[in-house]
């Protein structure tokens, strides 16, 4: 079942496993989807931030698991956004040249 996380009169957000939750959303019935997916940088890598040395590790939903697993990923979720998007609709989705290449 998908949890609902937020709603108003026209707006529904929902938490959980994107997966899950597109599986359980009926067909053609999203107007509208915008996505932040993992970009897989929590490999131990550091960046600058504010003029300081910073980690890039988020937490393991991060973490990449192989170019080919994080490929899968993506289409499989990218897979079941069109299927729940209206034939209208539209996604936006966020993302670094990392992960859009990927």
């Amino acid at each position: 079942m998908v949890e609902l996380y937020f709603k108003s009169d026209l707006v529904k957000l929902f938490f959980g496993d994107c997966i899950k939750v597109l599986n359980d959303l009926p067909e053609n019935s999203v107007d509208m989807i915008f996505a932040d997916p993992p970009y897989f940088l929590s490999n131990g890598g550091i960046t600058c931030k504010g003029g300081k040395i910073v980690s890039v590790n988020k937490a393991d939903w991060d973490k990449s698991n192989g170019l080919d697993n994080d490929f899968k990923f993506n289409y499989e979720w990218i897979k079941l956004c069109r299927k729940v998007l209206k034939d209208n609709g539209t996604i936006w989705i966020s993302g670094t040249k990392k992960i859009v290449v990927t």
